[in-house]
């Protein structure tokens, strides 16, 4: 029994269930490395913790410097050191708190209250415990669970409560199991195993023995693997099995005194020793008991396995007829169990001053120790029995097998929803390459409408000026080609007497009136020389006197000022203007007002004519304006007053 009881107190406290999604890969590997090294010396496990905890600072993942803080603790508490263990684990629980580390909070704090337990100045672990087990499962802190799980076993059976202990440990295989924790099940199995070792069910204990030790080295767990071991060589030993016993037992001893260990090294003494007694080899037995005490009398908390040392080595002199040593050896176990209120110890004690109270023929006394050691048995097997103990084996089959259902219907549920997720994706997928291609189809089309509005545009522009070009040719040809042919054949008739001929003259000098009013119409020189407000007042004179229509205009002084291709624009579009109103307005008026201010002009052209609908500003004649008007950086609108009138206002920075 001792064995578990050791080891469960020091089982493995290195849970990141929730602080291990904050730390980088380095740092939960050097985190590692720290708990690795608290099994072994101090020199080795504070350089590598400074180290870690350097690293940890530099990252600023402050919240794994409360799990160096307990690693330390967990140190001085494998050797034994009490106040050291207390002054690291509330270090630790200290800058949990501060670095808001819950787990490692709640960890720090089991642990106090257990040390608060095995010294006795806290009444009320048990229930501190039981509470904080209930905050833990709330919480979905399943790893802190297992350790509650555990400690409040090791309670139980301290209290002999090994039925209560013993379906606490099954309620902890099944939780580590269902969570897949991956320490917990290998320390429960080990649990188990020796309590079945105690109720003489010995293949039972060696198979969760050897269920536990795969577990443990699967995980690298040395610490735990050798406890297991030392269990296994007690098994060993019941078979007759020694030489296997002996040669895993120097084994695991080796590692235990490398590590310094002394509170599990004794265990392991103890254990053996009792064994080899049984097993009817004294001096083997007397050697390891001997050793135990030695190693147990230098280290703190140690009177229930200093107790069991003792009733060990006295069963060995009362079989060696060694009566006075073995009373001897008995009244100092006797001090001790009187403190810790042993059951075990206490039937082994009554056991064997019986034994030595018959040898010496005392009757009445060895009735007296019999009747108290049957009293005290008949009380420990009422605690637990072999049949209670195969009903929770049979109830763990069943949860396990509940268990795997569960985990099989999660794995189902797992599965479908990653196919959602996956179909979810696949159309998300779908749906936003569909909208990128809408995007880049609206983008190309973007900029290939753009572009080709650009090449319109310029394409416009340049029929303008190739037909500005053209008309300055004509006109050019008329005025200095046909008009002065026209000229010099009207010159040589006006010499002739001949009525016919001066008919032909007078017919001559209107078509070279036509000819010239032609040229100046196609390209308007007269700009240059009189320039654009008396050329629209020209125009306008023109256009009054050869229609029915009023003409005013109001052209401010200022736009001489323009370019003179500025100008001839203006112009184009103002007789653009007039030729719409003469053609297919059927006006009676018109106005035209060119004025500056702020240096912008904005022309208004405006008749009273029957105006324009939406869809004629597409017009040949139009859009030319709208051409030029962006020749010039101006911007015309077309005011639409169908049935009333029709207004064009035109803006432009020179």
């Amino acid at each position: 029994m001792p064995v578990k009881v050791i080891y469960s107190l020091v089982i493995l406290l290195f849970c990141f269930l929730k602080t291990q999604a904050q730390y980088t890969g380095e740092i939960l590997r050097d985190l590692k490395d720290v708990k690795k090294a608290s099994f072994g010396d101090s020199a080795t496990l504070f350089k590598i913790g400074e180290q870690t905890l350097h690293k940890i600072k530099q990252g600023k993942k402050l919240g794994a410097v409360a799990e160096v803080s307990l690693y330390y603790g967990n140190y001085f508490y494998y050797t034994r050191n009490i106040e050291r263990a207390k002054m690291y684990f509330s270090k630790a629980r200290d800058e949990a708190q501060k670095y808001s580390n819950d787990h490692i909070y709640t960890l720090a704090t089991i642990r106090l209250i257990f040390i608060e337990h095995e010294t006795g100045i806290n009444n009320t672990a048990e229930q501190d415990l039981l509470n904080l087990l209930i905050e833990t499962k709330q919480k979905g802190d399943f790893e802190n669970s297992a350790e509650l799980i555990n400690l409040l076993g090791i309670i139980k059976e301290s209290k002999n409560e090994l039925q209560g202990a013993a379906e606490l440990y099954m309620e902890g295989l099944v939780l580590s199991e269902a969570h897949n924790l991956t320490h917990y099940p290998s320390v429960f199995r080990n649990n188990l195993g020796l309590i079945k070792l105690y109720l003489n069910q010995i293949d039972d204990a060696l198979l969760d023995f050897e269920k536990g030790l795969e577990l443990a080295k699967k995980e690298n767990d040395k610490n735990l693997a050798s406890h297991i071991q030392i269990n296994i060589c007690l098994v060993l030993v019941k078979k007759n099995r020694v030489e296997e016993a002996l040669k895993i037992f120097r084994e695991v001893i080796a590692y235990t005194r490398e590590n310094n260990h002394p509170r599990e090294l004794s265990a392991a003494f103890i254990n053996l020793g009792a064994e080899f007694s049984r097993s009817n080899k004294p001096k083997l037995a007397m050697a390891y008991l001997d050793s135990s005490i030695v190693i147990l009398k230098g280290t703190e908390l140690h009177n229930n396995e200093l107790t069991e040392a003792y009733l060990g080595k006295a069963e060995v002199l009362v079989s060696l007829q060694k009566n006075k040593e073995a009373r001897e050896n008995l009244e100092i176990a006797k001090r001790l169990f009187t403190k810790t209120q042993n059951l075990n110890s206490q039937v082994n004690y009554n056991f064997l001053l019986f034994t030595i109270e018959k040898s010496e023929r005392n009757y009445e006394k060895a009735l007296d120790y019999y009747l108290t050691y049957e009293n005290l048995k008949d009380s420990i097997e009422t605690a637990l029995n072999g049949k209670l103990l195969q009903e929770l084996q049979l109830r763990y089959n069943v949860q396990k097998k509940e268990a795997e259902l569960e985990k099989e219907k999660s794995k189902y549920l797992l599965l479908e929803q990653r196919h959602q997720d996956e179909r979810f994706v696949k159309w998300l997928v779908i749906g936003i390459s569909i909208i990128v291609l809408i995007v880049t189809i609206g983008v190309v089309y973007f900029f290939y409408s753009k572009k080709l509005r650009e090449k319109q545009a310029s394409f416009s522009q340049q029929l303008i000026k190739n037909i500005e070009e053209d008309r300055l040719r004509i006109a050019m040809d008329l005025h200095d080609d046909i008009g002065q042919s026209l000229s010099f054949i009207k010159s040589k008739m006006a010499v002739s007497k001949n009525e016919l001929d001066k008919s032909i003259e007078s017919e001559l000098s209107r078509v070279i009136d036509q000819t010239r009013e032609l040229s100046k119409n196609l390209y308007p020189s007269y700009l240059e020389k009189i320039g654009l407000k008396r050329s629209i007042a020209r125009l306008l004179e023109n256009l009054q006197s050869g229609s029915n229509i009023e003409c005013s205009f109001d052209v401010d002084d200022n736009v001489e000022q323009l370019p003179l291709q500025t100008k001839t624009h203006l112009y184009r579009i103002i007789q653009e203007c007039t030729n719409n109103t003469v053609k297919h307005a059927k006006a009676s008026a018109l106005k035209i007002s060119i004025l500056e201010k702020n240096n912008e002009f904005t022309m208004v052209y405006q008749d009273n004519g029957q105006g324009i609908s939406p869809g004629e500003t597409n017009g040949l004649g139009l859009l030319s304006i709208q051409e030029r008007a962006k020749i010039i950086n101006g911007n015309v609108n077309f005011e639409d007053r169908t049935n009333k009138s029709f207004k064009l206002t035109l803006k432009f920075n020179p």
